[in-house]
This record gives C-alpha cells, sequence and structure tokens, in this order.
C-alpha cells in the first residue's frame, strides 16, 4: 500500500520523523566510547602481609568488632553422621602414607621472609589495591554513564512521546480544522449553488418575460404594420383612382380640345381651300398680260441704290423672315405629332401620366434633325420621367420629318419646335 503525503495530514509523517530521530540519536549514544577521565593521584596505604590477612578477617564496615572472631562462613554446611568404622555403611578410604620421596619440611631449610620481598609483595598489594580501585571507579564511571544514557535516553523517549502527542494534537487540530474548512467549503458551495439556481431561475423567467413580451410586442406591431400597409393600400388605391380619374378627364379634355383643334384646322383649310378656289376661279390671265403691257417700263419701278446691281444675293443675316400664323403653327406640330406617335412605344403605367412632356426639336429645311433632341419638362414623377423618354425615343427614331412644301419659307420660325405633347397610354 502506497502512502501518498498530505499537506492537511501532516502528523503521521512528523511522528515517523521525530520516532526516527529519537531511536538514532540513542543508538549513537549507546555506541559512542567515553573519554576517558584525566586520573588523579589516589594515596595509597602501604601495609604487611599480616596488616593484611588480619584486615581480611573481619569487615571495616562494622559497627564493632566481635569478642569471639571465628572465620566467616556465607552458608551452613552439612553435618555428616561420623560412626565407628565398623558400623559404617561403606568402608573408609585408608590414610595415606608418606613415601620415601617426600621430606618433611624443616624449619631451617625454609628460608626468611627478606625485606625486598616484603617491599615488593607490599607493592603488588598496593598496585592490585590500585588497580582494584579504578576497575570499581570505571564500573561506577560506566554504571553512572549508563545511568546517565538510560536518563537522557528516558528524557528523549519523554520529549520524543510529548512531541509525538503534540504532533498528534496538532495533526487533530489540523483534520479538525481541515474538516471545518471542508464544511463551510461545501456550505458556501451548497449557497452559491442555491444562488445560483435562484439567478438562473429569475434569469430564465426574466427571459421568458422577455420572449413574451417581445412576441406580443412583435405580434402588435405586425398588426400596425397590417393595418398601417392595408390603409397604405386603400390610399395608394384611391390615389390611383383619383390620378386614373384625373388622367381620363384630362385625356377626354385633350381629346375633346385636340378634336376641336383638328375640326378648326379643317374648317379653316376648307375655308382657305374655298377662298382659294374663288380666287382661281376669278384669275384671268389674259386681263393681267394685258394691263402689264400697256404700261410702259418707269424709272421708279424696282429698288433703288447708288449702284445698278440686277444680280440676286441671298439676302442679309440679320433680315425679317417671314414667321407662321398660329394656325400654321398648330398643324405643323399636328403633322409632326402624328408622325411621331407612329414611333411612340407607351411605357408600363402611362396611363397614371400627369403632366404632358415638352420637347425642344431642332430641324433642318429636308426634316431631318439638326440637333440632340431634349426634355424641356417631363414632371418629377417615374411615370412621367418614363413617358418623356419614351417621346425623346420616338423623336430620334421616326426622323427625317416630311415638311410640306408651303412651309419652307418660314424655315427661320419652325426650324427650332418647343412644344408640348400627347401620345396614346396604349
Amino acid at each position: 500500500m502506497r502512502l501518498s503525503f498530505d499537506r492537511r495530514e501532516p502528523g503521521v509523517w512528523i511522528s515517523a520523523a521525530v520516532h526516527a530521530g529519537l531511536l538514532g540519536f540513542a543508538l549513537f549514544a549507546v555506541v559512542a566510547q567515553a573519554m576517558p577521565e584525566a586520573q588523579e593521584g589516589v594515596p595509597v596505604e602501604v601495609m604487611t602481609e599480616n596488616q593484611f590477612s588480619e584486615l581480611t578477617k573481619g569487615v571495616r564496615e562494622a559497627d564493632k568488632p566481635m569478642p569471639n572472631a571465628t572465620p566467616r562462613a556465607d552458608r551452613k554446611a552439612e553435618k555428616i553422621e561420623e560412626r565407628e568404622p565398623e558400623n559404617a555403611a561403606k568402608d573408609a578410604p585408608a590414610a595415606p602414607t608418606r613415601t620415601a620421596q617426600m621430606k618433611l619440611a624443616s624449619v631451617d631449610e625454609m628460608p626468611l621472609r627478606s625485606e625486598s620481598l616484603e617491599r615488593a609483595e607490599e607493592a603488588k598489594a598496593a598496585k592490585l589495591a590500585q588497580e582494584k580501585a579504578e576497575a570499581a571507579k570505571a564500573e561506577a564511571a560506566r554504571a553512572e554513564a549508563a545511568k546517565a544514557a538510560a536518563e537522557k535516553a528516558a528524557a528523549a523517549k519523554a520529549e520524543a512521546k510529548a512531541k509525538a502527542e503534540a504532533a498528534k494534537a496538532e495533526a487533530e487540530k489540523r483534520e479538525q480544522l481541515t474538516k471545518l474548512i471542508e464544511r463551510e467549503e461545501a456550505e458556501a458551495a451548497a449557497e452559491a449553488k442555491a444562488k445560483a439556481d435562484a439567478a438562473a431561475k429569475a434569469k430564465a423567467e426574466a427571459a421568458a418575460k422577455a420572449r413574451a413580451e417581445a412576441k406580443a410586442k412583435a405580434e402588435a406591431e405586425a398588426k400596425a404594420e397590417a393595418e398601417r400597409e392595408k390603409a397604405e393600400e386603400a390610399r395608394e388605391k384611391a390615389e390611383a383612382a383619383k390620378a386614373e380619374a384625373a388622367a381620363k378627364a384630362k385625356a377626354e379634355a385633350a381629346a375633346k380640345a385636340k378634336a376641336e383643334a383638328a375640326a378648326k384646322a379643317k374648317a379653316d383649310a376648307e375655308a382657305k381651300a374655298r377662298k382659294q378656289a374663288e380666287l382661281a376661279d376669278k384669275f384671268n390671265a389674259g386681263d393681267i398680260k394685258t394691263m402689264l403691257a400697256s404700261k410702259a417700263p418707269s424709272q421708279s419701278t424696282g429698288s433703288t441704290g447708288h449702284e445698278v446691281q440686277k444680280m440676286a444675293a441671298l439676302g442679309a443675316a440679320t433680315g425679317t423672315s417671314q414667321r407662321l400664323s398660329p394656325s400654321m403653327r398648330d398643324a405643323l406640330v399636328g403633322m409632326l405629332q402624328q408622325q411621331i406617335e407612329r414611333c411612340y412605344a407607351a411605357p408600363p403605367g402611362a396611363a397614371q401620366g400627369v403632366v404632358l412632356p415638352m420637347l425642344d426639336i431642332r430641324l433642318n429645311q429636308n426634316g431631318s434633325l439638326g440637333a440632340e433632341p431634349r426634355i424641356m419638362r417631363g414632371g418629377a414623377s417615374a411615370v412621367d420621367q418614363s413617358i418623356a423618354q419614351a417621346a425623346l425615343r420616338a423623336v430620334r427614331r421616326c426622323a427625317p420629318y416630311k415638311i410640306p412644301a408651303q412651309y419652307a419659307p418660314y424655315y427661320n420660325d419652325w426650324k427650332a419646335i418647343n412644344a408640348e405633347f400627347e401620345f396614346s397610354a396604349t
């Protein structure tokens, strides 16, 4: 099982680190050798062998010497029943006998204890006592060191235990704090979620309300637009009917005026023809010839000047020419309109036209166009403009025009014609 480090619960890792440190420190303290202590001079009392033997007969720590001193015995010896040899359970071993090689020690042969030997023994005893004292001191030092190490280990153990308990308490505290934080975070998240849900619900309700209002507004606008379009359509129909009625009335008036003008022109032409016929009937070429022959030529006849000039001239540029009468002008315009109307194609909606187009037409003597025709007045509406453009195209298409010879003397008067033209709408 793999343990992962959790920053919110560091108590286990802190406790393990503290225990490992204390264990390592205790092992180092036990294994390490004690430093050698400084050797101090110890006074040694030199005693003889007799003094030493007397010393060993008793105990120095005793309160007082015993009156009847006996050898020291740590335990009581077992009692053995002594019987006669003949009554013993088994035969007693025979006493050893002295052989010939064994010699009895003679008092004279025993060497006397010399002073140097005594000093050597005393020195040896002193050295032995010193070694024992040093050994005891070393043992006491080791015991003291062991005790100190044990106390130190116990203190370290107690400290480690205290630290472990503190770490455990800290871990518990951290755990409680973490749980508290998690609980607060959960409560905050729940509160935020509740607020978000409430906001979303309010937003959805507001959006639904806005959609409903927008739908109602759109329906109302659509209804109002439909009513407005219906009213506009009715108004346009009324205006169209009114314009059509006006155009019809105007067309009827124009047709009536045209018929009246045509009747008047016809009547004028008939009257003129009758007058010319009457003049022709009354005309007699023989009478005129006789009258002219009877008269002598006079010097006053003809034009006068500083010199006689009988060669014909073209005339002056600023001379006064003959002008068309109103009736002749109307007749010429009517002839031009009849020729132009053969090339005219009415545009769509021409029946709704209100303004008659006025054109500026420049003609040569042979009836061809002397310049590009142009519109002098065409109206502001699109229908009137389209009618004027159609009339302009018809003027270009029908050139050259047939002009009667009787209008030749009046060319300077009809070479530029500015007139209104009325064409049929079909």
